[in-house]
Formats: C-alpha cells, sequence, structure tokens
C-alpha cells in the first residue's frame, strides 16, 4: 500500500497535480488569509491558488484528506454521484485515467466515482450535471466539474494509479458525450423493469425505437449500450435476442413502418407527459435546444482572439483547410499527394513548397492494391533519405482496400457519400457511415500521435457512389469536409480531371470548388514539353491552381512542371518546354546563340531571334541565374 508521502510526491510532483488540505470531518477546503481585506476592513480568506494561496508538504501531510484545485491544475473531474449507483456501472464508458473511488454501504469493496482529466488547452469549458437544473443532495447522477475542487486523496481508494489522461479537444468533446450517454443509460437502468413482471420485453422495445430513431449512432454502437444496458441489470438470458432487437428496429424504420417512440416510452414507465424525460435528450442527435447564436458586435469583433490557422506546407495547406487535387490519368496526382503527406508528417520541405507546421498524417487509398501503394511508398522514402530527411514512422498512417479486407470489411470502403434520392430507402443516409468511419479513424491518430492529423482521401471516384454532375450530390460530402477542416482537421481530396483535361476543372459539377481551399490541377506533360529522364516510370506533369484562396494572384500562383524518378526524387521547374531545358542547357556549357541555332534539335526549329528573346525571358523569370551551374 502506498504511503501518503508516496501519493503526495507522485500526485504533485510527477503528475503536476495542485493538491488542497481538506477538513478532517468535512470534504470543505480549508483556507488561508490571501493577505487583502474587503471594503468593511475584513480579512479575505480562500482556499485557490489563484488567490495567491500556497499549500507546503508539511501542511497536506496534516490534514486527512486532500483535494484537487482543478483551476489550477488544469483537470476536469468527471463526478459519479448516483444514490442508487447506476451510472456508476458505465463508468469504464470513459477514457482510462486516474481514477478514484469508495466504499458503499459498507461493502468493504471500492467503487470507482471519480475519474480525473487534463484538459485541452484554449478550450473553454464550463461545469456540465446531469440531470441540469437541480440542486438538492442526492439529486445529482453525474457532473463535469472544472472550477471547483473534488475530494481525491486520503480516506480515497486509488482504482486505477495513472496519470491523468490529458485530452485533446476531441477526445474532450467525447468525453462531453459520453457523460451524457451514461446518464441515459443510468437513468435507463433505474426505470428497468424487475425481473418477474415480464414487463422487460415491452420495455427493451421501447426503449431500442428511442435510440434508433432519436440517435445517430452506429447499429454497432447501439448495440454495444443495450448490451452493457442487459448485463448492469442482470438480464441475459436473452441478450442475444433482445441485442437483436436493434438491428430489427432499423430494419423496420428503414421500410416506413412505425416503431415505438418517446410517448410510448413515456407511457410505459408512467413519466409525466408534459416534462417529457431530460435522460433522451441527452442523447438525441442535434440537441441544441435552449441555444442561441451570439451576437457580436463591431468593437467585440475586433478585439476577440481568433484563432489563426498556421501553414502546413506554405502556401498550398493550411491547419484549417479543404483542398484539392485533380487530375487526368497518369498525372502524377497520387504519387504527389502521397510524398506531401510523407514530407509533412516528417515536417520537411517538398516539392518547393516549405514545411512550417509538422503534422501527423493519413492516406486513405481507395483505388489501387496495397502492394502497388507500398511501392511508391518505398520510392518517396528513398528518395528523402538520399535528401538526408529523417521519415517519421509513427507520424503516417495509410488505409487501403487490402487492409479493410484483412481486418473483416467483406465490401472494402463504406462509400463516403451516396447520390441523393429519397425515393431510396438505402440512401438516405447520404454516405453518413462512411464518413464517420473515416472521421473516427482521423481521430485514432489523433489520439495515438497527440496531434490533429492532415488526411488525404484517393479518389472519390472509388470512395463515393454519387453523380458526380449533381450539386446536392455533393454537399453532404464537401460540408463534412468543411466540418472536420473547421475542427482543425485539415484534409485534401482527390479526383478525376473534367473530360480527361484540367481546362475544364475537376469532374462533375463545380459547387465542390466553391468552398475549397486550394485546387490543385495536374495535368501529364505533352511531347512538346516532356524530355528525357531515362528509367522506366516517372513522373512528368504540370500543375496549375484552379483555385488558390490563400494566395491567388501572388508570384506562387504560377504554372509549374514537377518530375519525379523512378528513385523518388522530386524536381520542380518553371513552365518551360524542351526546346527553353535545351536553351538553358547550352547557355551554362558556354554556347552563344548563334552557336545554339546550329545545335542539333535546336536547329531548324526556333529562328535566332526567338532564341535571343526565349534567353531573355528564362533570365527575367529566374530560370537562368549567372555564375551558377546548370540543373538540367
Amino acid at each position: 500500500m502506498l504511503t501518503r508521502k508516496t501519493v503526495l510526491k507522485k500526485a504533485r510532483e510527477d503528475w503536476g497535480l495542485t493538491l488542497i488540505p481538506l477538513s478532517n470531518d468535512t470534504k470543505k477546503p480549508r483556507s488561508k488569509w490571501t493577505g487583502k481585506y474587503d471594503d468593511e476592513g475584513k480579512k479575505i480568506y480562500s482556499w485557490k491558488k489563484s488567490k495567491g494561496i500556497e499549500w507546503s508538504d508539511e501542511e497536506l501531510l496534516a490534514a486527512s484528506r486532500w483535494g484537487v484545485d482543478h483551476e489550477a491544475s488544469g483537470t476536469i473531474d468527471a463526478d459519479f454521484d448516483d444514490v442508487l449507483l447506476n451510472a456508476h456501472k458505465f463508468i469504464d464508458l470513459l477514457p482510462d485515467t486516474l481514477t478514484i473511488g469508495k466504499n458503499y454501504n459498507g461493502s468493504g469493496i471500492p467503487t470507482a466515482n471519480h475519474k480525473l482529466f487534463f484538459i485541452p488547452k484554449d478550450v473553454e469549458i464550463k461545469t456540465e450535471s446531469y440531470p441540469k437544473n437541480v440542486k438538492g443532495k442526492g439529486e445529482k447522477i453525474i457532473e463535469l466539474l472544472p472550477n471547483t475542487q473534488s475530494h481525491y486523496f486520503g480516506d480515497r481508494e486509488i482504482i486505477a494509479d495513472i496519470a491523468p489522461k490529458r485530452l485533446t479537444e476531441s477526445e474532450f468533446q467525447h468525453v462531453r458525450q459520453t457523460t451524457g450517454e451514461i446518464y441515459f443509460l443510468a437513468m435507463a437502468s433505474k426505470h428497468y423493469p424487475p425481473k418477474g413482471k415480464k414487463q422487460r420485453d415491452e420495455y427493451i422495445m421501447r426503449l431500442v425505437g428511442v435510440m434508433v430513431q432519436h440517435t445517430d449512432w452506429p447499429t454497432s454502437k447501439r448495440e454495444d449500450y443495450l448490451k452493457r444496458l442487459l448485463i448492469a441489470n442482470n438480464d441475459t438470458e436473452e441478450i442475444t435476442n433482445r441485442v437483436n432487437k436493434i438491428k430489427y428496429q432499423e430494419d423496420q424504420l428503414k421500410a416506413g413502418k412505425t416503431v415505438f417512440g418517446i410517448p410510448a416510452l413515456v407511457e410505459f414507465i408512467g413519466a409525466d407527459k408534459k416534462a417529457g424525460l431530460d435522460w433522451i435528450d441527452a442523447i438525441k442527435k442535434e440537441n441544441k435546444k435552449g441555444e442561441e447564436y451570439p451576437l457580436v458586435s463591431a468593437r467585440q469583433f475586433i478585439a476577440n482572439d481568433y484563432p489563426v490557422p498556421k501553414f502546413i506546407l506554405f502556401p498550398i495547406f493550411t491547419e484549417r483547410s479543404a483542398n484539392q487535387i485533380f487530375g487526368g490519368y497518369e498525372s502524377g496526382k497520387t504519387m504527389f499527394g502521397l510524398s506531401a503527406a510523407m514530407y509533412m508528417c516528417s515536417g520537411a520541405d517538398f516539392a518547393g513548397f516549405k514545411s512550417q507546421t509538422k503534422v501527423p498524417s493519413g492516406y486513405v487509398e481507395g483505388e489501387l492494391p496495397a502492394s502497388d501503394v507500398r511501392d511508391r511508398f518505398n520510392s518517396i522514402r528513398a528518395g528523402m533519405e538520399k535528401l538526408g530527411i529523417e521519415f517519421n514512422w509513427d507520424w503516417f498512417h495509410i488505409l487501403t482496400k487490402d487492409d479493410l479486407a484483412q481486418a473483416g470489411f467483406k465490401y472494402g470502403f463504406d462509400p463516403i457519400a451516396v447520390s441523393r434520392n429519397l425515393s431510396d430507402a438505402d440512401a438516405k443516409d447520404y454516405g453518413r457511415r462512411g464518413r464517420e468511419h473515416i472521421s473516427t479513424w482521423v481521430r485514432k491518430i489523433e489520439r495515438k500521435t497527440g496531434a490533429k492529423p492532415f488526411f488525404n482521401l484517393d479518389n472519390i471516384t472509388a470512395l463515393a457512389d454519387i453523380d458526380e454532375n449533381r450539386a446536392p450530390d455533393w454537399k453532404p460530402l464537401i460540408q463534412w469536409l468543411i466540418n472536420e477542416k473547421n475542427k482543425g482537421f485539415a484534409n485534401c481530396f482527390y479526383h478525376h480531371a473534367n473530360k480527361t483535361t484540367t481546362k475544364g476543372g475537376s469532374s462533375g459539377s463545380n459547387a465542390k470548388e466553391r468552398l475549397l481551399d486550394t485546387s490543385m490541377a495536374f495535368e501529364k506533360l505533352d511531347a512538346k514539353h516532356r524530355f528525357n529522364m531515362g528509367g522506366n516510370k516517372n513522373v512528368q506533369c504540370k500543375v496549375h491552381f484552379d483555385k488558390a484562396r490563400n494566395f491567388g494572384g501572388s508570384s506562387h500562383d504560377q504554372d509549374f512542371i514537377l518530375t519525379c524518378t523512378e528513385e523518388g526524387k522530386w524536381t520542380r521547374y518553371p513552365y518551360l518546354d524542351k526546346y527553353d531545358f535545351m536553351i538553358i542547357k547550352y547557355y551554362h556549357e558556354g554556347f552563344s546563340v548563334k552557336d545554339m541555332a546550329e545545335m542539333e534539335g535546336l536547329k531548324k526549329k526556333i529562328e535566332g531571334v526567338t532564341i535571343y528573346k526565349r534567353l531573355k525571358r528564362l533570365k527575367d523569370m529566374g530560370a537562368i541565374i549567372e555564375d551558377e551551374k546548370s540543373n538540367f
């Protein structure tokens, strides 16, 4: 058993918690004089570090109980107060972290009732309680407490002796959502019919109908939560039959048939029909009751501290951007995107673009076999190695159809967008499940790396099932990508060119481009612009910015040529033709314009005066730099 001194050292020094002594008789904090007086001349006392109060090890050891000052520690406490201990049965739905418990009703067995988390930086966090608007003792079921203090040490049992988990913003939102879901499960347990009354099947049918109609949870989550509820209430004899009701009710709803809803559940448990069930409100999709848009004045607008997205790869990608790369067949778009992802996660400059923020990368490849992608991956990594760039293995993640097959996904990727055919019940999801799978995958990368990743979707034709020419089909997909970027998950999708040419933009409705930040068009070089690179498989393409929100009209908004050898070496050139390259080469070799006019390849192709003009243009655009050796 840990000594008090060991616990104190671990909590203060190892974990960085600010502890306060609590009264030996109550859970109230002890206080000290702050050194200040109020308007009436009375001394002001406090226990808070924010008021200048510090507590020594000796003062803490003199108290039998210690609390955690959440404001000073940067923590939030998930406090389970359910007198019936129903909520406590579902505490493991919250992430693993420092967990505290106590003995209830003389059982001698500690039950977990507190979980402590470090909160994400720059995120406004308020106290949240379930049920809402009650203050009486014994009425609270579960709370999230960020501003007060919580009794954690002394006569408490440390159930999970680990450091408090530091939450990312998305993880914190997950904790908030899960807290409401635990309240739902606790109340569903409270109203669970006792064994022997033959009401359980009717209750489950109504509860399942509510879950199916009023949550946007996937089937797997609904089934998992129902199974947990059954086990928590010792109703396991028909667990398979009861869990199967989820899929049955979903099918009924899709077929347009009536299923049990909230009124049926209210009537069954005898609740107030006017008041409704707030524990159902806690899990309702798009639950925004009582919220209003803020009124922002011009003065407040100027003074507000808005987040300024940083560039990831200057000037094309920012931390909050939704982007597109498109092109014809063999134009190099996949090789470019895969390379950019590998360079970005390694914090390295790439193809003339400057790395300004290193980010984890996620790459979803919906078309090519994994072995083909691996060949490209190895080629790119070899090119990075030759440049002395250390590839960040832990920050790059890829997902192919072969990976899904090996994981048991028989039919591969769920579509991330589906044609909006309102007469087809199967299409009413509009690809939501596919998008949820990607969002979950992206957040798994965030949890693993501790940073928000940039994710790539290659390509739309393979990953979606839409009529590309219909703007409504694009809407759910584009809105999802915009929502993801606004949450800090920058992204880029890959698409084919319209009629195999970049001049007409990417294939389908141009509605998708309106909300994008950067759209890059890749076009395979024609014979006039191609030049001999050697090898069997190279990339030679022209790149054009179809949209450049952050740099349009600047010097960065210029067409250019990209090449990549089969060894993964990328080179960027101005948009020149093969005659320009020949002129640059001969110029650096010391030949005059007159000599060039007689060279094989240029002879009879370009008149001398044109060579003069081309030479001047090449110098003006920086393609020729005096006293510098040629790279061509």
